[in-house]
């Protein structure tokens, strides 16, 4: 009796065993269809990825890179001489992928992206999204743009997953890179019968841009929301972003580099890493800047930022009077050099920007919300200084 007992405890083990395994390969091979609400069996073809590194393709595919097969690691900022040329600290943050994006174009109805990163994955202030993270936008037919979230995970190899895509027709994607981290290596996968074309950086000329963490993308809470490439959406041109956290110091080797760009416009956004300096430098070197700039790239217009936290209407009197310094040190530079008759520089004002006190994190680096007002104050005047009108 306990033989059968065993006998039948065994048969049902395996038969339960086997259910349990049927029931695991039936839900990996039967995909839930957003579109019809029901499981889509699909091909074991069909679900094999296919994965492309952008590293090793045999043309020019980041986006914003100023020097495209001059940079020593392949998602770097700065040509590889200027490493010789400016401070460390200004190089370390050059290696972040500030503001580069791969434009590509597919029919996935999935997209998947793994890539590592070399340092810390957020920062008190910012989150793992925006520090580290990835954005995939796309322009429909109608020219207007559509976003899509993905389904991230933050590990050793940080992973991203869009799925339920438009597919049946190829559209053009912008896979925007992390603000605040160094890519290592990357890789970009879709089915194995999806097409995946990827596309050279535009043609227009960019829109240029030398400051702080703030430009760099601190702190939005995602690479497509900072408003440098806020800005390259509703402008429709490439922006090519070298700013650098707290190292916007108006310094000869950044200048040195910036002459070497023939952008439409270069913004001059560094007041925020200046009110430390005494106001003489302040003054000499934001001078110095604009002539060199206007001297050597003569027609393009420098369109200089003010300390845009001075209007926000902070508690902290000390701290705002630090910025309404700046700003005033600014405006008297620009009468000075316009009255020797260098031109065309132009000013944003706080005042025009409108920061309010619901824009940063932290009184000085703006949230969601203040990327949002930055851009829209920039979009404004580069229409009016270009002389362009809504696309």
């Amino acid at each position: 009796m306990k033989k059968l007992l065993y006998t039948l405890f065994f048969i049902g083990a395996v038969l339960a065993f086997s259910r349990a395994n049927g029931e695991v390969t039936l839900k990996r091979d039967r995909l839930e269809s957003p579109a019809q609400g029901r499981p889509e069996t699909r091909s074991q073809d069909s679900l094999k990825i296919k994965w492309w590194n952008p590293s090793q393709h045999s043309s020019p595919v980041i986006e914003g890179q100023a020097w495209p097969g001059e940079v020593a690691g392949f998602y770097d900022r700065l040509p590889a001489r200027a490493q010789k040329t400016v401070r460390e600290a200004v190089w370390d943050l050059s290696r972040e992928s500030a503001g580069l994006l791969i434009r590509f174009r597919s029919d996935a109805p999935e997209i998947q992206v793994r890539y590592t990163v070399e340092d810390a994955l957020d920062m008190p202030h910012m989150p793992s999204t925006g520090v580290s993270g990835l954005d995939l936008y796309s322009p429909n037919e109608d020219g207007q743009w559509e976003w899509t979230a993905g389904k991230y995970s933050f590990k050793d190899t940080i992973t991203y997953h869009f799925q339920s895509l438009p597919h049946g027709n190829k559209r053009e994607y912008h896979l925007y890179l992390p603000l605040y981290n160094k890519v290592k290596w990357l890789e970009i996968g879709v089915s194995g019968n999806a097409a995946l074309e990827p596309l050279p950086p535009r043609k227009e000329k960019p829109i240029a841009i030398y400051g702080t963490s703030i430009a760099q993308g601190g702190c939005a809470s995602r690479p497509g929301l900072a408003w440098t490439s806020i800005l390259g959406r509703k402008l429709n041109r490439p922006v090519i972003n070298l700013a650098f956290s707290g190292n916007g110091r108006l310094e000869t080797a950044l200048v040195d580099l910036l002459v070497e760009l023939d952008p439409a416009l270069f913004v001059i956004d560094c007041l925020p890493n200046m009110s430390g300096f005494p106001d003489d430098t302040i003054k000499t070197r934001l001078t110095n800047t604009i002539s060199t700039l206007l001297k050597k790239r003569p027609g393009i217009p420098v369109l200089v930022t003010e300390h845009a936290d001075a209007d926000i209407n902070s508690l902290n009197t000390l701290r705002e009077g630090g910025f309404d310094r700046v700003n005033k040190l600014a405006r008297e530079a620009l009468t000075l050099l316009k009255t020797k008759g260098l031109q065309p520089v132009h000013l944003l004002s706080a005042e025009e920007i409108a920061l309010g006190i619901e824009s940063t994190v932290d009184g000085v680096h703006p949230n969601d919300i203040g990327m949002m007002e930055y851009a829209q104050a920039y979009e404004k005047a580069i229409r009016d200084i270009l002389h362009e009108k809504d696309r």
